[in-house]
C-alpha cells in the first residue's frame, strides 16, 4: 500500500477543509472526513481509493479544482473525487458521474457517515434524506423514489 499517497490526502483535506465545521460544530475532517476513510479501509488496502475517500468533498465544498487534483494526486483519484461530486442545488443535487465500484463503495460509506450523525437535523431534512438514500424496492416491488 502507498503510504505517501494516502498521507498526502490527509494533509491536503485538513488544509482544504480548514475552518468547517459539521451540523454540531465538530471540525468536519474529524467528524466526518476521517470516519469515511477509516471505515474505508476495512474494505479495500488500495491507496488511491482510500486518497480519494479523504478527498471525496473537497470538489463540491472547497475551492479545490479537478485540475489540481490531477496534478495532485493522478487522474485515477481525480476522477473518483470527480464521479463523488454532486450536480444540483442544495435539495435537488445528484450524482451523474458516479458509475465505478471504488466510487459506489466511498459513497455508501459517505452516506452511512452522513446517517450517523443526522442528530441535529430537522425532521424534514432528515426525511429528505434518508429517501434519497434508500435504493431498495418495497412490498409492491415498486423503487422508492
Amino acid at each position: 500500500m502507498n503510504h505517501e499517497i494516502m498521507k498526502k490526502a490527509i494533509v491536503f483535506a485538513v488544509a482544504k477543509h480548514q475552518g468547517q465545521t459539521d451540523d454540531i460544530g465538530k471540525r468536519y475532517f474529524d467528524s466526518h472526513i476521517q470516519p469515511v476513510a477509516n471505515a474505508l479501509m476495512t474494505f479495500t488496502n488500495d491507496a488511491e481509493i482510500i486518497a480519494a475517500a479523504y478527498l471525496h468533498d473537497t470538489l463540491e465544498d472547497t475551492n479545490t479544482t479537478y485540475d489540481e487534483l490531477v496534478n495532485e494526486f493522478g487522474v485515477r483519484v481525480a476522477d473518483l473525487v470527480n464521479e463523488l461530486t454532486h450536480e444540483g442545488e442544495k435539495d435537488h443535487y445528484y450524482f451523474p458521474r458516479l458509475k465505478s465500484k471504488e466510487a459506489i463503495l466511498i459513497k455508501l460509506i459517505d452516506r452511512a457517515s452522513n446517517i450517523s450523525r443526522m442528530e441535529n437535523w430537522n425532521d424534514n431534512k432528515k426525511d429528505k434524506y434518508l429517501k434519497k438514500t434508500r435504493f431498495w424496492k418495497d412490498g409492491t416491488n415498486k423503487q422508492e423514489e
